[in-house]
């Protein structure tokens, strides 16, 4: 790879890391705006629910890209509040299974506005070509780092 692609890579992935760190300022303003008492670790556990539904807790891990020892206390503080449950897994009771309850699914409800916000702001401005290109890009690049390309991670 010459330097220039190099380079181009680089911004890119300079580009990805400040957007997230700006979304999450984005997100941590808006709660601070609508003074909910959330935090925005909060906020992704309960979007990531919503979406998913009911899930195991490293599943979940996975989704908000959080160790699991580390989503175990953002599950006890949401379970504290009462906006979710872990149900024992009825196929291997060493498991739980992580659930919105009622009040749960109502902040989730009051959190959309704000995602809805969120994207309409990042996509002002940009052709939904951009978007789909971008999309496509990121998933090569994702594709190329997975483990099934183990030669990739060997020592030369």
């Amino acid at each position: 790879m010459e330097y220039k692609e190099t380079e181009n890579i680089k911004n890119l992935v300079a580009a990805v890391l400040q957007l997230r760190v700006n979304m999450k300022k984005f997100i941590w303003q808006k709660i601070h705006d609508e003074k909910l008492d959330i935090t925005y670790e909060m906020v992704q556990v309960i979007g990531m629910l919503g979406i998913m539904g009911d899930t195991s807790q490293q599943v979940l891990a996975d989704r908000v890209h959080k160790n699991k020892a580390s989503l175990t206390s953002l599950l006890d503080n949401l379970a504290k509040r009462k906006l979710i449950v872990r149900i024992e897994d009825p196929s291997d009771r060493r498991y739980k299974i992580i659930s919105l309850t009622k009040a749960g699914r109502e902040y989730q409800k009051q959190l959309e506005p704000l995602m809805v916000d969120l994207y309409q702001t990042l996509h002002e401005g940009i052709n939904v070509l951009n978007v789909i290109n971008t999309v496509d890009t990121l998933k090569s690049m994702y594709e190329n780092i997975l483990p099934e390309h183990p030669q990739r991670f060997e020592e030369k």
